[in-house]
């Protein structure tokens, strides 16, 4: 009797996975992850550009990478308090004013090295940065 209930099992088991791969298979691809163009981040204006044209300028903050407060602390916060007062300004102060700062991390499209960081504290693009290899590939356009 064990013997049966054992090929039973085995029998179940087997189905249940050739039924995930069959699937799997028909499914789409899942979508890669967003990413901006460099001269999308080019556009932006920290201090002028709002919150309300980054849809025009490229720029899905539902698709972006969100930075909590503690991601946004260790992006930005040095190890020391003179470091912190060598940091920008607009990042000093979304820092210290953290229920009004949000940031944002970007891929650039074709650049697989760089990630654009947008800062956005009270409705408008306070700061912006690169990481990577931005500088190269895009005086090569």
């Amino acid at each position: 009797m064990r013997i049966y209930g054992f090929i039973a099992a085995i029998v179940i088991l087997l189905g249940a996975a050739a039924g995930l791969l069959a699937r799997s298979g028909a499914s789409e691809p899942a979508p890669g992850p967003y990413q901006v163009t460099a001269l999308a981040y080019d556009r932006l204006e920290a201090g002028l550009t709002n919150v309300a044209q980054l849809t025009d300028l490229g720029f899905d903050l539902s698709r972006a990478d969100r930075l909590s407060y503690l991601a946004m602390i260790e992006q930005f916060m040095p190890e020391n308090s003179t470091g912190f007062d060598r940091l920008d300004p607009a990042v000093q102060d979304c820092l210290t004013a953290r229920d009004r700062c949000t940031g944002y991390v970007f891929k650039i499209a074709g650049n697989p090295n760089a990630r654009a960081v947008v800062v956005i504290q009270s409705g408008r693009v306070a700061y912006k940065s690169v990481t990577g290899r931005y500088l190269e590939s895009a005086q090569a356009e």
